[in-house]
């Protein structure tokens, strides 16, 4: 069976691991071997390390991030420990006979960085040495619905996150999804895709409205 890489990228509070556990709960329900990874997981340590650094230099943590010494320490960091572990966990994966649903991946960091006015560190090697991802979704939702899920973001924050995503997905021709359509909408419109990644139909197709909606 095809073993395939699908990612969930998008704004705050639009459904990303929402939709990514989905995604990885009903495919492996229907018969398929699906295994999850949390992209942010790879990059919390090194940004916890970046904004206690900011604390105890009384910077804001966006000043430092944009530093040299910074930017070097994130390409290491990005080159020699996150690479290395992202693309070894897939291919163990793929090895052991799993596909992988990812809730994130590069195009977000790179967004994340944009919105800080900077390029991801070593940003195109890094496309070069990621395997690029069979499909991957970019999710939207209405903005008023994002503010009321996450108070913490402001409106011009969450204008500003949509354009860089619109940016990303139309330049690595990324597939937008709504997720302000009913569950079984979106999932639906996902499925279509995903069919067409793995090249296989049968078992994909017995997943039900019933079991989206539950």
């Amino acid at each position: 069976m095809k073993k395939i890489l699908l990612t969930l990228s998008g704004t705050h509070g639009s459904g990303k691991s929402t939709n990514a556990g989905k995604c990885y709960y009903l495919l492996n329900r229907s018969g398929y071997k699906f295994s999850y990874i949390r992209h942010q997981d790879l990059l919390d340590p090194f940004g916890f390390i970046v904004r206690r650094t900011a604390r105890i230099l009384h910077l804001e943590p966006n000043r430092l991030e944009k530093m040299k010494p910074t930017r070097v320490a994130w390409s290491i960091y990005l080159l020699f420990i996150y690479c290395p572990i992202l693309v070894g966990g897939i291919k163990l994966r793929n090895l052991f006979g799993y596909s992988v649903v990812s809730d994130r991946y590069l195009y977000d960091v790179m967004v994340g960085f944009r919105d800080n006015g900077m390029t991801v560190p070593s940003e195109n090697l890094l496309m070069r040495l990621l395997p690029r991802p069979d499909i991957s979704f970019v999710l939207d939702a209405p903005e008023q619905r994002i503010l009321a899920d996450r108070p913490e973001h402001s409106g011009a924050f969450i204008r500003k996150e949509k354009i860089l995503y619109r940016q990303v997905a139309d330049h690595f021709n990324l597939s937008r999804i709504s997720t302000s359509d009913p569950p079984s909408i979106v999932w639906s419109n996902m499925l279509s895709e995903i069919k067409v990644a793995l090249g296989e139909r049968t078992s994909v197709e017995q997943i039900t409205l019933q079991q989206v909606i539950g």
